[in-house]
């Protein structure tokens, strides 16, 4: 079946009601992933590392391997790459309790990015850590910059050296503990470690293929 995106797009409007923000106790974490996807060509390498809180020592990682069909669609990611994700995070011996996704969150035109998407498919708590900003208008409120979608404060920059990564609420996380985790995610790395460990696996595993 082709890909519609103006259906998918009523899709993310449909589901977005489905987005809780209400927070979870931070305290009570015990196991995040981080998730991301790299490609060659069509095929796609979805990474779930799944790391101890508030150690963030590794204990597992999953791969899961696949063709993806859809292109990339600025605000549509999830449909492409959200599948193999889900798939790799349901391959963890351990539920995660906090997933950390390489992607936005509600700070996207239908406040339903791929944060808020697998948050709300595998019904657990989300944040989105992107590299550059898709939408919203950054507030300086004095203390930090604020990603404003409307009135709705759906995150933050936090600054890692010359970086600025974009935080944003995902599912089942309050803008409290997203300050948080900002603060609990990261060790020596520019990105938090969840995803750092997804992106370094992703290119260890690539770079064992490309020598065979």
């Amino acid at each position: 079946m082709e890909f519609n995106p103006e259906i998918a797009k009523k899709l993310q409007v449909a589901l977005s009601s489905h987005v809780s923000t209400s927070g979870i106790d931070v305290g009570s974490v015990r196991y995040v992933a981080g998730l991301d996807v790299s490609y060659r060509g069509s095929s796609g390498l979805a990474v779930a590392a799944l790391l101890s809180y508030p150690q963030l020592d590794l204990i597992e990682y999953v791969v899961v391997k696949g063709e993806v069909g859809i292109p990339y669609i600025p605000g549509l990611l999830a449909f492409r790459e959200a599948p193999l994700l889900i798939k790799a995070c349901e391959l963890l011996s351990t539920k995660p309790d906090l997933l950390v996704v390489d992607g936005h969150g509600v700070t996207h035109p239908r406040r339903f990015g791929i944060a808020s998407h697998i948050g709300v498919v595998l019904d657990t708590a989300s944040i989105g850590v992107a590299k550059s900003l898709l939408y919203g208008k950054i507030v300086d409120s004095g203390s930090e910059n604020l990603v404003l979608v409307g009135d709705f404060i759906g995150g933050f920059v936090v600054s890692r050296g010359r970086k600025h990564l974009y935080f944003s609420i995902g599912h089942k996380v309050s803008l409290d503990n997203l300050r948080t985790l900002s603060k609990t995610l990261f060790r020596n790395h520019d990105l938090p470690e969840p995803t750092y460990y997804a992106d370094m696996i992703s290119k260890q595993v690539r770079s064992r293929e490309v020598k065979r």
